[in-house]
C-alpha cells in the first residue's frame, strides 16, 4: 500500500483546512505539546486504478442503498450543494459516470431504513433491479449467508492489492476463498464510523502532560500508558467526595462497547491453514484485556455513564475528559460544537508485542446480487471506479472537515489517522456472531455499570458450546459455495 499517497492527500487536505481558520472565530486554536514531524517526500498524486478505457453506453448502473437521508449522503448524492463533503461525493459519481458513460443512480426500491427485507425480496424473485446493495451491518451479513450475493473474488475488475480496499477488513471477511461484502471507500462510512481515541489537548496541556504521538510512533502506546495518564486525569470538581458527571474524568465511556475488541486482534472466529473457521476463545489475553479495560473504565480516573439524560460524550465536548473513544465522525457530528481542542490516537495496544495499531468499525456492508450475472463485467468495473474515486475525493474531503478548526498538531493527527486508516479492521465474528459473540455483548454483560466485574471465564465456559455449533454452522456454508 502506499501510505505515502495517503498521507499526501492528507496534508492537502490540512493546509485548505488551516487557510480557513478556526469555524465561526477567524482564528485558529493552538496548544503546546512535544511532536515528532512526518517526513514526507513529493509523491505522485494520482494511483492508477488499472481500469480499461470503456464506453458503456449510458449503461444505468443502480445502487440500492438502503438507510436515512444520511447514510445514502454517505455513499450517493443527487446534486451539488455547496458543501466540501456533498459535493467530494457527487464529484466521485460525476467522475465515474463521465469516464465511462454510464449513469450511476439511486434504486426506488430503497428503503429509508437500513434493513435489507426489499434487498433480499428482488433478489430471491430474480430481478435484475440493481448492481449494488448496501444496509445494516449484521443484517446484510444474514442475506449473504442465504447465497444472495457473489462472491467478491469472482468479480471482474476488483483489485484488492490497492489501497482503498483496507487489507486487515478484507482478511477478516475472507473463508476459504470467498467474500460477499466489501467495505471500502466507495462509501465515507468506512472512515466515518472507525473508532479513535480522541484527547483533550488544553486538558493534558494544563496538566503538564505530553501528547502521546511519540509513544505511537515508538510503538509503545499501551493501555498501560494510557492508563498513567488516565489516573491522573481526575478530578473531583464539586469536592463531594463521589465520581459524577460535575467531575473532571481521565477517560469516559458510555456502556455499549462497538468495535472496542477489534484494535487487538482477538478474533474468537479464526481461520486454519486452509482458510477454514474455527472457534478459539483466547482466554488469557480475554482476561488480559478484560482487566486493563475495566481500570480505564473504573478505575482512578475513569467512568462509565449508563444515564441517557446525560451524555457521555457532551462531557468531552465541553472539555471534562481527557479521553473518549468514539466514532471518527464525531469530530464533524458533536465535538465541532463545543470548545474543546482535540487530538486523535489509535486505540493503544494491549502490549508492546502487538504487532500495530488498528481501528475498529462498524462500516455499512456493501455487495453485488447474484442476479447481476448477466453484466458482472461492466458491475465489478464501476464498483471498482467508484471505490478508487472515493479514496481520492471523498476521504480527504471528509477528514479536512472533521480537522478544519480542531487539530494544532496536525502534521501529528495527519499521521495518526493515516495509520488509522490503513488498518481498518471489520470484524468477521462482530458480523457473523448474530449478537451472540464475544465482540457484541461480553463486555455489555460484565461491565453493567450495576455490578460491573471481570469473570471473563465464566461467561467463556457458558457460551462456548454454542459458539463452537454456531461457527460450524458457518463453516457449512463457505464449504457449500467452495468452487462456485
Amino acid at each position: 500500500m502506499n501510505t505515502k499517497r495517503l498521507l499526501t492527500l492528507l496534508l492537502a487536505a490540512l493546509l485548505l483546512a488551516t487557510s480557513c481558520g478556526n469555524a465561526g472565530t477567524g482564528e485558529t486554536e493552538s496548544v503546546s505539546g512535544d511532536t515528532a514531524p512526518v517526513e514526507t517526500e513529493p509523491v505522485e498524486t494520482e494511483i492508477p486504478d488499472g481500469l480499461p478505457d470503456t464506453d458503456l453506453e449510458g449503461y444505468n448502473y443502480v445502487m440500492c442503498i438502503n438507510g436515512n437521508e444520511e447514510r445514502v449522503a454517505q455513499t450517493w448524492v443527487e446534486e451539488l450543494n455547496g458543501e466540501i463533503i456533498n459535493d467530494a461525493v457527487y464529484n466521485k459519481l460525476i467522475a465515474v459516470e463521465e469516464r465511462f458513460n454510464t449513469d450511476i443512480t439511486q434504486s426506488e426500491l430503497a428503503q429509508e431504513e437500513d434493513k435489507v427485507d426489499t434487498i433480499k425480496k428482488s433478489i430471491l424473485a430474480g430481478d435484475d433491479a440493481f448492481d449494488l446493495a448496501q444496509g445494516h451491518d449484521i443484517s446484510m451479513a444474514q442475506a449473504s449467508l442465504e447465497g444472495l450475493f457473489y462472491n467478491l473474488y469472482d468479480v471482474p475488475h476488483l483489485d484488492f492489492s490497492k489501497p482503498w480496499w483496507p487489507v486487515a477488513t478484507t482478511e477478516s471477511m475472507t473463508v476459504a476463498g470467498q467474500m460477499y461484502m466489501m467495505f471500502n471507500n466507495i462509501s465515507y462510512n468506512n472512515l466515518a464510523s472507525t473508532r479513535i481515541m480522541f484527547f483533550n489537548k488544553e486538558m493534558m496541556t494544563d496538566m503538564g502532560m505530553e501528547f502521546p504521538y511519540e509513544q505511537v510512533y515508538e510503538g509503545t502506546w499501551t493501555l498501560d500508558s494510557m492508563q498513567v495518564l488516565v489516573d491522573q486525569g481526575y478530578v473531583d470538581t464539586n469536592g463531594n467526595g463521589a465520581k459524577d458527571l460535575d467531575d473532571k474524568f481521565g477517560y469516559i465511556s458510555w456502556d455499549h462497547f462497538y468495535a472496542v475488541m477489534e484494535p487487538f486482534k482477538l478474533e474468537p472466529y479464526q481461520r486454519d491453514a486452509d482458510g477454514n473457521l474455527f472457534y478459539s476463545f483466547d482466554l488469557d489475553r480475554m482476561m488480559t484485556l478484560t482487566e486493563k479495560m475495566y481500570a480505564l473504565m473504573f478505575g482512578t480516573g475513569g467512568y462509565m455513564n449508563d444515564d441517557v439524560d446525560n451524555n457521555t460524550f457532551d462531557v468531552f465536548t465541553q472539555g471534562n475528559a481527557m479521553f473518549i473513544y468514539a466514532p471518527f465522525s464525531y469530530a464533524i457530528t458533536m465535538f465541532s460544537y463545543g470548545d474543546v481542542v482535540y487530538g486523535i490516537l489509535p486505540m493503544p495496544k494491549m502490549d508492546e508485542k502487538q504487532d500495530g495499531y488498528y481501528g475498529g468499525s462498524t462500516d455499512r456492508p456493501l455487495a453485488i446480487p447474484i442476479t447481476a450475472a448477466a453484466h458482472l463485467d461492466t458491475t465489478g468495473l464501476v464498483t471498482e471506479a467508484l471505490n478508487a474515486e472515493g479514496y481520492k475525493k471523498v476521504f480527504p474531503a471528509y477528514y479536512e472537515t472533521a480537522m478544519k478548526s480542531r487539530y494544532a498538531d496536525q502534521t501529528d493527527d495527519a499521521a495518526m489517522m493515516e495509520l488509522i486508516h490503513d488498518n481498518v479492521i471489520i470484524s468477521f465474528t462482530y458480523l457473523f456472531g448474530e449478537y451472540k459473540s464475544a465482540y457484541n455483548i461480553m463486555f455489555e454483560n460484565l461491565f453493567a455499570v450495576a455490578t460491573p466485574g471481570t469473570d471473563v471465564a465464566s461467561w467463556a465456559a457458558k457460551n462456548e458450546s454454542s459458539q463452537i455449533a454456531h461457527v460450524e454452522k458457518l463453516q457449512a456454508f463457505f464449504d457449500e459455495h467452495k468452487g462456485e
